[in-house]
This record gives structure tokens, sequence and C-alpha cells, in this order.
């Protein structure tokens, strides 16, 4: 038997939307005058895309997106699979639309659960040479389970809402020089139904009785060695679970090679997932343990 959301926590979950929502507006509303600000910082990363995780940057307004992730199984297995290359893989494709200099909105299409996710992303805050010191933005994910409606259940208790998921995160990043740059995140999961099995096992993990839901926090961290390579790093961490349980924390190292229209992102990472919702909840793999995909993101961009 599965269960679902709460009311209690619909209600937390609005709220958390509503809050930071407002927290973009009230920033957005900046009443210095234009004269006196200090000069805008070069964005911190490259690419809006970063591993499995998002940055603060965004694209020039008017900007169509094209984005390919993949994932490759396990690398555990050594030769029997060319670590992972034959095994079993998940691919993301996406598209997004940046559709003023701080606003970007996009879609994709997930293999894993045939899941489709909307996402938005508003940057509030930007760093200034001399003056405030991060970029700050808020990103929201809606996914939608495509799976037939016998993966949630028996079909006498299905209800369309059972598809839905949420990730909602506050970006908080930092350009200390020209060659290193790092963000850090907080991000509140959830979804409307979870299996009565994962619930079961969760009751000797999860830290109180929330078990459509997580709290995530996240860093990651870029070195630039030359003008367009950079080694990046990334791990997140779910906070109401206990240590040593699942869902486990993930782990990335990679190399990025970017120009003003393309990045090329290859990685090697500890969760399967793509979707961000399903790499804070549902990764099965312990980075601890030596599990990890090689993985690779490329984007593409054309301005108009």
């Amino acid at each position: 038997m599965n269960k679902s959301i709460p009311d209690t926590m619909k209600k937390f979950l609005s709220s958390l939307v509503l809050f930071m929502t407002g927290i973009g507006i009230v920033f957005a509303q900046d009443s210095i005058p234009a004269e006196t600000k200090k000069p805008l910082e070069k964005a911190p990363f490259e690419s809006g895309y970063f591993i499995d995780d998002q940055t603060v940057a965004l694209p020039p307004a008017n900007t169509l997106q094209l984005i390919l992730q993949h994932r490759f199984g396990p690398i555990t297995n050594g030769f029997t699979d060319l670590f992972g290359i034959w095994g079993a893989s998940n691919i993301r494709f996406g598209l997004d639309y940046t559709i003023t200099k701080n606003l970007l909105v996009g879609i994709g299409l997930t293999k894993n659960k045939k899941m489709t996710d909307l996402q938005v992303k508003y940057t509030f805050l930007h760093q200034r040479k001399g003056g405030f010191p991060f970029t700050m933005a808020v990103y929201g994910v809606m996914g939608i389970d495509g799976r037939n409606k016998t993966s949630f259940g028996a079909d006498s208790l299905f209800k369309s809402s059972y598809r839905f998921s949420y990730y909602t995160e506050l970006m908080i990043a930092r350009r200390f020089c020209k060659m290193f740059s790092a963000q850090l995140g907080v991000a509140w999961i959830h979804y409307n139904l979870v299996d009565s099995s994962d619930i079961l096992t969760k009751r000797d993990s999860h830290v109180n009785d929330w078990y459509n839901s997580n709290i995530q926090i996240s860093g990651i961290g870029r070195i630039k060695v030359s003008p367009q390579t950079s080694i990046i790093a990334s791990y997140s961490q779910c906070v109401l679970t206990y240590v040593n349980r699942r869902p486990w924390p993930n782990a990335a190292l990679g190399v990025e090679i970017s120009t003003s229209t393309h990045a090329f992102q290859v990685y090697l990472s500890a969760a399967s997932g793509i979707v961000p919702q399903e790499v804070a909840f549902y990764n099965n793999n312990n980075p601890h343990n030596g599990v990890f995909l090689i993985g690779f993101n490329i984007t593409r961009l054309w301005t108009f």
C-alpha cells in the first residue's frame, strides 16, 4: 500500500515556495541609484548545469539552451560491462529558455520513470566588484512520473497527484578569484507518493515521520586550469536521514570544457538519477564504497 502527503506537509511546502519567491521579489526591488552601484563581477560558473547540480549562472536573455545529460551504469563490474558503459543507463534531454537576464524556464524528459520535468530559475542578487560578495538564486523543479498507473499501486487507489514530485533550492555562490568559484545550496524535496516498502525502510533511517520529504545541503566548486578547462567537484547530503543509511550522499569529480556557446562535462558521480529530486531522494549508490558512474553533460546555446 502507498502513502500520500499529509495536509500539513502540503501547507508547509506551499509556504516554503511562497517564502523563497518572496525573497526574490524583495531583493529585486533595489532602491540604490544605478550610478552608485559597483560593477558586476563575472559569473562564478560557465554553465547553469554542474554535474548533478544547478548553479546560479544563466545564459544571456533570449537564449535557447539544449541540454543532453547521460549516466552509464556503475563502474564496479569492471571490464564485465566496460565500467558501466554497456550497463543500464539513464539519459535526459532538455530545453531551457532565458526570458530575461535573471529568469529561466525549461522542460526536460528523462528515461528513468519516464519523467517529465518543468523548471524555473531566478537570480535575484549579483556579486559586485568591491560590493555585494555573493550571487544568489532560487531554483525549482516539478517532476511528473510518466509510468503506467499500475506502478503506483492498486488502480482503485490511484490519483493523478501521485505522479508529482518537487524540488526547491536556494543557491549562494561566489567567484573568489579568476581561478576558483564555489556555491552552497539548501533544498527542500517532496514526493506526493512514496511506496510503503520505502517507508518501512525509512522508519529506521529517518529522523522524523516526514517520509515524503527531505532537506538537502550541497556544495560545488570549480578550479580553472586554463581559459576553457576546469576541474569540478560536488557533494550533496540529505539531512533528515541518518548517516550510513540510504539515500546515500552524492559525490562527484570531473572536468569541464567550455566555450561561449558550448559546455562539456565528463565526470564520475555516485547518483544514477538526473532530475534533482531523484538524485537526493533515491540515491542507492554509496560513494564511500566506491560505487560511481561515468556521466557527461553537453549544453549548446543559441541567442536570438
